[in-house]
């Protein structure tokens, strides 16, 4: 079998059940909208209006027949976006806004941006310690510079600062954690398990491994 078509197999099936949520009952969130970190640290929602998901491209079309790793959300009965939103229980997921990562992560991320700030992110792995998601973030830093130089050359540098992230829901420190480089991720995980540690071949880390270092001390 081609050696393309297997690795394509194998990040799909390996998408789908590291992309499984693992739901204790200790973690379920009732169905609903959670406007504030507050609210979401309750469990209770503040909001139980009917919600649709749709693409986050413009144009594009309700999504129903998947549950979707990225999406907006709006109300079902006007088709106003939810924004400025911490998170959403939607059909016993758990999405958390780009917005809210944004404005509750730690200090040192505080370069990373995104070009869809009320988009949703699903949590793919749940744990007592750790709630994790992948976004796609960009370094506000390098995507300027591209943006500034304009033309091929700066477009092409603003597209590629733009990366799918780790991204940890810290439930002790009640902060989110983003994985902005394999350096970074190796920080993160040599303590609480050192044989997650990554060789760092290329500047991002290897979102598998990253899974699967998480399901151990979620």
């Amino acid at each position: 079998m081609n050696k393309t078509l297997l690795i394509g197999l194998f990040l799909i099936f390996g998408l789908y059940s590291y992309g499984q949520v693992s739901t204790n009952p200790e973690l379920s969130y009732p169905e609903g909208i959670y406007s504030t970190k507050e609210d979401f640290l309750k469990k209770t929602p503040n909001d139980t209006k009917e919600l649709i998901a749709k693409g986050i491209l413009w144009g594009s079309k309700e999504i129903t027949d998947t549950i979707p790793d990225q999406c907006l959300f709006l109300y079902k009965h006007n088709g106003k976006k939810l924004r400025k939103t911490f998170a959403v229980c939607y059909k016993g997921n758990l999405y958390f806004q780009a917005f809210s990562i944004l404005t509750n992560r730690e200090k040192k991320d505080k370069a990373q941006t995104t070009n869809f700030p009320n988009s949703f992110c699903r949590v793919l792995i749940a744990g007592d310690n750790f709630l994790y998601t992948e976004l796609e973030l960009a370094n506000s830093w390098k995507q300027g510079l591209g943006y500034g130089l304009g033309g091929v050359a700066g477009g092409a540098i603003a597209s590629a600062s733009i990366k799918s992230k780790g991204i940890v829901w810290d439930v002790k420190n009640q902060e989110f954690n983003i994985f902005r480089s394999c350096k970074d991720f190796n920080n993160f995980i040599t303590a609480l398990y050192p044989e997650g540690v990554q060789e760092c071949k290329d500047q991002q880390p290897d979102l598998l491994k990253v899974r699967e270092a998480i399901e151990i001390i979620k």
